[in-house]
């Protein structure tokens, strides 16, 4: 059985070479690499030839666009049926490419398999908010658990069958790459076309988590517009009934309730602030944590992500082509 590995990215010069290498240095290696680049002007197309002139198996394709366009340019320039997909910014485990394609030698009617990825925080910071916001890896479910396009693979067949990578063009890429949801929704499709992902968590890929506040909320405030504009409605009911109104409802009660104007600010910031409290006591418990300074760091960031997902996702709603909303 020979596989191609693809992957999509854009100035990613401080990145790509750790990436290739982890994929050279694979116990088994891939048939193919095939890269799609979104027209990197930082100096990235020149790493990936200096490799590609010393002997590396990769072909370079240039595809403007955003990661949907790069990667279903790459799987349909891929000369095998079989497809794993990683990212670049990651760096993949030795035995990575071996697992995630296994499933496919045990059962040739294998369609897909879900891979895992694991965060590799090095700073104080990374590792606070990758015990506050990433999922231990022994709580996933296959069966449910959708897994991110950083740790995939897939047969072609499935690909064209779920409809490709959805694009979205006409107004994603107006934002440059930077909204999230793709993967999600790539997924979703795979299973609508009748496939079940096979377990192939053991094929890990590591990633770094953002190193301050501020990249923090850019990351989750993009991923939020993307699930606004996302045109099937699918994070609609989760955001209104989890964020929009519990805010809104915060505001309306308060308003109702006060009798002086100091109520308007002691009951919001209480509520708030109590309510940060409990959601990050959880994980500074069990990760066993006795600083109060990380409880307080973890309890800002929840603020964050809560504000990005609530300006992020007004701005990707109201971006949604008009006849689209909910």
């Amino acid at each position: 059985m020979k596989v191609s590995l693809i992957t999509t990215e854009r100035n990613e010069a401080g990145a790509i070479a750790e990436f290739i290498d982890s994929v050279l240095a694979q116990s088994v290696q891939p048939d193919e690499i095939v890269i799609a680049d979104a027209d990197s002007n930082d100096g990235t197309k020149e790493i990936i030839q200096n490799y590609i002139d010393k002997g590396a198996p990769i072909r370079m394709l240039v595809v403007p666009g955003n990661r949907s366009v790069g990667r279903n340019a790459a799987v349909e320039a891929a000369e095998n049926e079989v497809i794993a997909v990683a990212d670049v910014g990651c760096r993949l485990d030795k035995h990575w490419f071996k697992e995630i394609t296994q499933p496919f030698r045990d059962n040739p009617k294998t369609g897909a398999v879900a891979g895992a990825f694991k965060a590799a925080p090095k700073t104080h910071f990374e590792r606070i908010s990758t015990d506050l916001m990433i999922a231990d890896e022994d709580e996933r479910d296959v069966k449910t658990w959708l897994p991110s396009s950083r740790s995939i693979a897939f047969t072609k067949t499935a690909w064209r069958k779920a409809g490709k990578y959805p694009t979205y063009s006409e107004f994603e890429k107006r934002l440059q790459m930077k909204c999230g949801g793709e993967d999600t929704l790539f997924d979703l499709a795979i299973k609508d076309a009748g496939y079940e992902f096979a377990d192939g968590l053991a094929a890990v890929v590591y990633w770094r988590p953002r190193p301050d506040f501020k990249s923090f909320y850019l990351q989750y405030y993009w991923y939020a517009v993307g699930d606004g504009m996302d045109l099937t409605g699918l994070a609609d009911h989760a955001f209104f009934r989890r964020l929009t109104f519990k805010y809104v409802g915060l505001a309306v009660v308060t308003a109702g309730l006060a009798v002086t104007w100091w109520w308007l600010v002691v009951l919001p910031l209480g509520y708030l602030g109590l309510g940060l409290l409990r959601r990050a006591l959880g994980p500074w418990r069990k990760e066993k944590r006795q600083r109060l300074e990380d409880l307080v760091t973890m309890m800002a960031l929840l603020l964050a992500y809560d504000l990005s997902q609530v300006f992020g996702y007004w701005y990707g709603y109201f971006k949604r082509p008009q006849g689209k909303r909910a």
